[in-house]
């Protein structure tokens, strides 16, 4: 027997971070997590040139689907935790190489990342 839809348990969307978001699998992220009901997008991380603008300007968005408006208008950050203090999670496209020298793991911080070989 399935509960009524008014007694299932809501949650609230947490607050998630984005490194490498500029790249085909930052922007892979971001598609797939734009409009899932459990995570709210609310940081961005790239290199220092993209850093400072609006990720619209940021990126050259190579996917079918359109980039979502409230993603466009979010301004990019450098990959530095400092800048994510707001999310619960963080979800690295950061190559494996960048990834240990940006420090997230120094921190009490849930990252999910991409990488291809040992931390």
């Amino acid at each position: 027997m399935t509960e009524p839809q008014s007694k299932k348990l809501k949650l609230t969307p947490v607050n998630v971070g984005i490194l490498g978001c500029t790249g085909a699998v930052g922007q892979r992220f971001i598609q797939l997590l734009q409009s899932h009901p459990y995570f709210n997008i609310v940081a961005l991380g790239a290199s220092e040139r993209s850093a400072g603008v609006a990720y619209s300007k940021a990126t050259a968005w190579r996917l079918e689907t359109p980039l979502p408006e409230k993603i466009g208008q979010l301004v990019v950050s450098t990959c530095e935790p400092k800048y994510f203090n707001q999310c619960a999670l963080v979800f690295s496209a950061l190559d494996s190489s960048v990834a240990t020298e940006i420090g997230f793991l120094k921190f009490i911080l849930y990252l999910i990342c991409n990488l291809n070989s040992k931390l």
